[in-house]
């Protein structure tokens, strides 16, 4: 155990123990901190997004009937063809950006026959019969590089648009047809409660034509008939925009769409 003795120059040996401890503990902190950051950078990039899973490729049959209608607003929604349309534009300025340098390539040949007789001689001077030249814009040479980064980058940048396009169909697809399939639902049971007012109104009407029912009775059961009536009306209006909504999205007629898993 460690001893302290008290002097006039006092003496702590606790002290000594206790920088080990601090100098050895950094660097395991130090090895955690990375090992983490690791394990966080794997995590990451295993859970890139694999953007046909997003909207199935539209010739690969769709996983379930869901699917299947991101699969339809995905071809048929103006905005996805657009978007399309825009990497094909940046994959066709790429292929010219590369030749452009093409364009200030110019080449020149000159054949010539004339010769000259030398003042004084009896002999003949003959220019080059055959000139043959290359003229480069060495700016354009040079810049070239940059240019073809800027065009990979205008791909890059019309691939993600529609990336952002798929995410945004089919958060939309489904979040219409969610909400399509809980208005059906919600109808349903809105027609059962009206038709069990109505034979809760029926039967008390009777009574009371047979003076077995109060008017109180008969006024309340009326008024629960008449509102469970007004409720499922409101329940087939909410179908109907709800339909619309998703033929808005898919480009058909809801009574048009064929799939097997079709459910209503």
């Amino acid at each position: 155990m460690p001893r302290v003795t008290t002097s006039n120059h006092q003496t702590f040996q606790t002290i000594k123990p206790l920088n080990i401890l601090i100098h050895n503990t950094i660097p395991m902190y130090r090895n955690l901190t990375f090992l983490f950051l690791s394990l966080c950078s794997l995590q990451l990039s295993a859970q890139q997004t694999d953007f046909d899973l997003i909207v199935q490729p539209v010739d690969t049959k769709a996983r379930d009937f869901a699917e299947y209608l991101v699969q339809l607003a995905w071809i048929n929604w103006p905005e996805s063809a657009i978007a399309q349309e825009e990497v094909k534009n940046a994959q066709s300025d790429d292929k010219n950006t590369r030749k452009e340098w093409m364009r200030d390539l110019q080449a020149t040949f000159n054949l010539n026959e004339a010769n000259l007789r030398a003042p004084d001689t009896s002999s003949n001077v003959f220019f080059p019969r055959y000139n043959f030249g290359v003229n480069l814009n060495l700016y354009n040479i040079l810049s070239q590089k940059e240019k073809n980064k800027i065009s990979k980058r205008d791909i890059m940048i019309a691939e993600h648009n529609v990336n952002k396009r798929k995410l945004e169909i089919r958060a939309e697809t489904m979040s219409r047809y969610a909400r399509f399939k809980l208005a059906r639902e919600i109808l349903k049971t809105r027609t059962l409660v009206e038709q069990d007012m109505n034979a809760t109104f029926i039967l008390i009407q009777q009574l009371y034509k047979n003076d077995e029912k109060t008017l109180e009775d008969y006024t309340t059961a009326s008024a629960a008939f008449f509102a469970a009536q007004e409720a499922r009306l409101e329940a087939e209006t909410e179908v109907l925009i709800t339909k619309f909504q998703v033929e808005e999205m898919i480009g058909f007629k809801w009574e048009q769409v064929q799939h097997p898993a079709k459910e209503f």
